[in-house]
């Protein structure tokens, strides 16, 4: 009779607990499975993890870019792994990829100025001069694209032992005439990240592709790891 009694109130004890449980996980949107939620931004949903050429690459963080007062693309750059410093993701051995979210219409021609301006800009006098080839053929395969427009996505990636290969809307850039356009110097892609996370990229860009910023993230994280000198975020931001 005794254990009979009982069984009533152990139910109920778990019920109670998984509810609890439910709630939880409702609460904490921080946990495992909201890590795999999309980012958006400007109406784009970016996806947490993507695979290229056989490797899987996590969003490490993307940004809107600008061009004068109008918002050209949104910027994400997928990394094997999540990483804050320029010096280690121009180093990384394996896949990179910067994905371009078309915002709005350019020309060919417009496209292949602004690279031109941008690659000149991020790179020395002396690394310019040395690229003038790669830096040729990379202009051949912008010439492939005749313009973009809205919603059309641009991925220009550099995969170890292939080079710099780029699509878009999934079509391959990587061609001239019938004959493949083969770009295996690295340099080349590691100036043309520059123009995103390096010095002399605008702050707002470069901090949202290192993960540097809150808006870039998309998803709130736990307390303990958005603390600074103390101060808890609400917090924080009352004394701002």
């Amino acid at each position: 009779m005794h254990d009979e009694r009982q069984k009533p109130e152990a139910i109920n004890t778990l019920r109670r607990q998984l509810t609890m449980g439910a709630a939880a996980s409702t609460l904490l949107p921080w946990a495992a499975p909201a890590m795999a939620q999309q980012t958006s931004m400007e109406g784009v949903d970016l996806a947490p993890t993507v695979t290229a050429y056989g490797q899987k690459l996590v969003l490490n963080g993307s940004a809107v870019r600008k061009r004068g007062y109008f918002k050209a693309d949104v910027t994400a750059l997928y990394l094997p792994e999540k990483m804050s410093s320029p010096d280690a993701i121009y180093k990384l051995d394996g896949v990179r990829r910067i994905q371009l979210n078309i915002l709005r219409r350019f020309t060919s021609s417009t496209i292949t100025r602004i690279f031109l301006a941008d690659f000149k800009e991020a790179a020395t006098e002396e690394e310019f001069k040395r690229l003038i080839g790669p830096i040729g053929q990379i202009g051949a395969a912008y010439a492939n694209v005749k313009e973009v427009v809205k919603g059309d996505v641009v991925n220009l990636d550099w995969v170890p032992g292939r080079g710099w290969l780029a699509t878009h809307n999934g079509k391959s850039l990587n061609e001239v005439d019938g004959k493949p356009l083969v770009i295996k110097d690295e340099l080349a892609y590691q100036i043309y990240m520059r123009m995103y996370i390096g010095q002399g990229a605008p702050a707002d860009l470069r901090n949202g592709l290192l993960g540097l910023t809150k808006a870039v993230l998309g998803l709130r994280q736990p307390e303990h790891e958005v603390r600074v000198m103390g101060i808890k975020p609400l917090e924080r931001a009352a004394v701002q």
